[in-house]
């Protein structure tokens, strides 16, 4: 088992899907080479159990991504699925803040977008590494340097769709890219149809976080993920 823990954290960092059937067979057909015909049902049950085990473990450590616009929801509602799923929650805007004792707004200031994009993907690298987590990710994080490949096959990737005009009239505090040219509503309705379809094309499933069942939707949703892989 801990070996397939294992494997499965070099899965997810590689983008490698849980199950392999081609592999599967493979290894059913090396254990049971030269076996007496009338033991090899037996061991192919055994081995089957092995996988299938050594598969269980491997999904509980696929992460439950919820990506999206600014002020969307996801912190909030990845602290209702922490309850619920009994996952820990990480928000990677809060990790890179805490890592760099510097705010987004500073991070920008002094280091410049390039760079806070590439703590993103490394913070983002270092929970799939570990997995087994709900992650709030930034609006940005799933749209650059390659991210969404990074999501895929490491996780379970929720978009929290909330309707355009809910999300303005936002705080745009630690949110520099909301505060250019100084009209936050006229930058949310800019990024809101520049993201939309790339967080589409990302998601695994898209809710409306306003909706009263959300919260259910997406952990059942988890939940039948972990199950078909």
């Amino acid at each position: 088992l801990d070996v397939a823990e294992r494997i499965g954290s070099f899965k997810r960092v590689n983008s490698l899907p849980v199950t392999d059937r081609a592999r599967e067979e493979t290894v059913l057909a090396e254990r049971t080479a030269g076996m007496q015909e009338k033991r090899r049902p037996l061991a192919e049950g055994l081995m089957a159990q092995v996988i299938k085990s050594s598969k269980q473990v491997q999904r509980s450590g696929l992460n439950l991504y919820l990506i999206g616009m600014p002020d969307c929801g996801k912190t909030r509602m990845g602290k209702r699925l922490a309850d619920s799923l009994g996952m820990p929650l990480v928000d990677t805007d809060k990790y890179i803040m805490n890592r760099m004792k510097m705010s987004i707004d500073d991070i920008f200031c002094e280091l410049g977008e390039e760079a806070f994009r590439a703590m993103e993907s490394m913070v983002l690298k270092e929970i799939i590494k570990t997995g087994g987590h709900i992650v709030a990710t930034g609006g940005g994080l799933p749209l650059k340097n390659g991210n969404d490949a990074l999501l895929k096959n490491s996780g379970f990737t929720v978009f929290l769709d909330r309707r355009l005009e809910a999300l303005l009239g936002q705080d745009a505090d630690n949110r520099p890219l909301l505060r250019e040219g100084g009209d936050v509503d006229a930058n949310v309705t800019r990024l809101y149809h520049e993201r939309h379809d790339g967080y589409a094309a990302a998601a695994d499933l898209t809710v409306d976080p306003d909706f009263e069942y959300s919260a259910e939707r997406i952990a059942l949703g988890y939940s039948e993920y972990c199950g078909s892989l």
